[in-house]
């Protein structure tokens, strides 16, 4: 190779390394521009910051300009007007609030105050609050408080085809789809009802001697439940016991002289049975955590149905019970513990239903027109499915006459649990107890025709 080669040679080289060097001095440039610390997120960040302050301020502008003379915020202007915002949107009608949702941020706006949150508020509806994962029925004879407002556990990204009508077997044919699967709603995702409650009339003070009313009172801001007439925060279930079996085991809700008494019905307590480190302890923290949400809410929800398997609450489903073994219409939980242990979930604030509260849902089925406190000859005289009897449906819940017992966490004397309304075992007899109906029974005991009924608190 001559001398001219060579230098070329050499020349080549550099040429290369220099280019390779740049190309690596430009990535580097980039990527301080591209890092959480570079320019170009930087600037990304004020952009959506100035976007989202505009358009909060676009929107609270929006809000005032669609208040009447009279102070109130008229929904359908505002939602007209807020359907001028920027493109790449979505307006959701949460029916108390209405949400302006973007990909990067989202707005909400209180109907009753006007307020404009960047957090979703709980979604109302005739005044009881829907809980998070659940959707209110949008069924006409379903969607109120004072018919029995029904909430739809509903999955997301599911679609449902609300619908009153009925087939000729009085099922209803709203349908649910979930994928490419289409099924009867009632019979695929879990359902409660809301029972209204007024605390002292399902709490008292542990010492009260049943002439002197407690006077509960919830404290929001320290999340405690006491009496300030006592100053107690030691409370129990006023339980309010029927005197006549005779005559359907009527209850008088106008009396207030409950005393707790351990040689009979009470709540919470352990029982001389009880095993599976089930404590004291345990049942009273269950207690009032129930009770303060029942404060709080001014009520509680009750599983539509009698429960089925893991607890849960839909139409058709096998009914769970304390038999040991499964059967026809039936699961066995084996006794009242395997109820207890299968509804108690405290991460998604179920419990099996205290007997204060099952008071409190004969109280509103009264006060609804309800023959609560009468025995029927309809009821069905041999196990089924939950909510196969379509007359056994008292303001959108069902079997609570009859198909199964329903134990409860209640207590009577220091050996019993107390179980509630009638069932096919009975019925087959000629005996039509009321759903009001409370007798009591060894938890140990593994009969196919005790059920439950779960809770579901806020």
């Amino acid at each position: 190779m001559d001398y001219e080669t060579k230098n070329k040679g050499i020349t080549l080289i550099a040429l290369i390394i220099t280019v390779v060097l740049l190309i690596i001095l430009a990535g580097i440039g980039i990527g301080i521009l591209i890092n959480q610390d570079g320019i170009i997120e930087k600037a990304n960040e004020a952009k959506i910051k100035t976007e989202k302050r505009d358009l909060k301020e676009q929107i609270n502008i929006m809000t005032i300009q669609s208040v009447d003379k009279y102070g109130n915020l008229i929904e359908e202007t505002l939602k007209a007007k807020l359907e001028e915002l920027p493109g790449g949107k979505e307006i959701v009608d949460g029916g108390n609030y209405i949400g302006v949702i973007y990909p990067e941020y989202e707005f909400y706006i209180e109907l009753e105050s006007g307020e404009i949150s960047e957090i979703k508020p709980p979604t109302i509806v005739d005044g009881v609050i829907i809980p998070n994962d659940y959707t209110a029925s949008k069924i006409s004879t379903e969607d109120s408080k004072l018919e029995g407002l029904v909430i739809y556990e509903i999955p997301e990204g599911a679609t449902v085809n609300w619908t009153d009508n009925k087939d000729t077997n009085g099922k209803n044919q709203s349908t649910i789809t979930i994928g490419q699967v289409t099924t009867n709603l009632q019979e695929t995702v879990n359902q409660y009802v809301w029972i209204p409650v007024e605390i002292n009339d399902m709490v008292m003070c542990k010492s009260n001697s049943g002439s002197s009313i407690c006077e509960l009172e919830y404290d929001d801001s320290k999340d405690i439940l006491t009496c300030i007439k006592h100053s107690s925060d030691d409370l129990v279930g006023r339980l309010y016991i029927g005197l006549d079996r005779d005559e359907g085991y009527t209850m008088n809700f106008e009396k207030r002289d409950q005393i707790y008494d351990e040689n009979s019905y009470h709540e919470p307590n352990t029982i001389n049975s009880d095993v599976n480190n089930i404590t004291n302890e345990q049942l009273k923290s269950d207690f009032i955590d129930m009770a303060k949400s029942v404060a709080k809410n001014g009520g509680f929800y009750i599983s539509r149905y009698e429960v089925g398997a893991n607890g849960d609450s839909k139409k058709g489903q096998f009914v769970l019970t304390v038999a040991s073994d499964n059967g026809t219409n039936y699961l066995g939980a084996d006794t009242w513990y395997g109820l207890y242990k299968t509804i108690r979930n405290i991460d998604e604030n179920k419990q099996m239903i205290w007997g204060c509260q099952y008071d409190q849902v004969i109280r509103f089925l009264l006060e609804n027109g309800e023959e609560a406190q009468k025995g029927h000859s309809y009821i069905l005289k041999t196990p089924e499915l939950s909510g196969k009897n379509e007359q056994d449906c008292m303001r959108n819940i069902y079997d609570l006459e009859g198909n199964y017992y329903e134990w409860t966490m209640e207590s009577n004397s220091k050996d019993f649990r107390a179980i509630r309304g009638n069932g096919y075992y009975a019925a087959s007899r000629g005996k039509f107890d009321s759903a009001s109906f409370r007798i009591y029974d060894s938890p140990n005991l593994p009969y196919s025709y005790f059920s439950s009924r779960s809770t579901l608190y806020l």
